[in-house]
C-alpha cells in the first residue's frame, strides 16, 4: 500500500496575466483555466479540479484511477511553476504572475465506489 503524505494532499498551480486575460495551470492534474480575475481564476480551477476528480472517481475504468490521479503537468510547465514561486520574491512582478494550492477535496472519495 503507498502511504500517503500531507505534501501529496496539496495540489500546486500557478496564474499569469497574458493578453488581457488570466491563464492558470495546475502541475499535479495538468488542468488549464482562463479567467478575467485572479480570484474568478483560481474560482475556476478549483471547480476543475472538483470536477476532474468527480469524473475520475466516476469511471468504469477502475485500473485507469491511479494513473488520471498522477497526470502531472508537462516538464516546462513544472519548471515555470517553481520560476514563478521563485519570482514572487520580487513584488513588482506579483501583478503579473501568482503561485496558489488547492486542497484535495477528500469528500469526493466517498463517491468513489473503488
Amino acid at each position: 500500500m503507498v502511504k500517503t503524505v500531507p505534501s501529496q494532499l496539496i495540489l500546486r498551480s500557478y496564474g499569469y496575466y497574458n493578453d488581457k486575460k488570466w491563464i492558470g495551470l495546475c502541475i499535479d492534474f495538468d488542468i488549464a483555466v482562463q479567467a478575467h480575475t485572479e480570484a474568478e481564476l483560481k474560482k475556476k480551477m478549483q471547480d476543475a479540479i472538483k470536477s476532474y476528480i468527480e469524473t475520475v472517481l466516476n469511471t468504469d475504468n477502475k485500473e485507469s484511477i491511479s494513473e488520471l490521479l498522477n497526470r502531472k503537468a508537462p516538464p516546462l510547465s513544472i519548471i515555470k511553476f517553481h520560476l514563478i514561486s521563485a519570482l514572487m520574491e520580487f513584488r513588482h512582478l506579483r501583478r503579473k504572475f501568482f503561485t496558489f494550492d488547492e486542497v484535495l477535496p477528500f469528500h469526493l472519495s466517498s463517491s468513489c465506489s473503488c
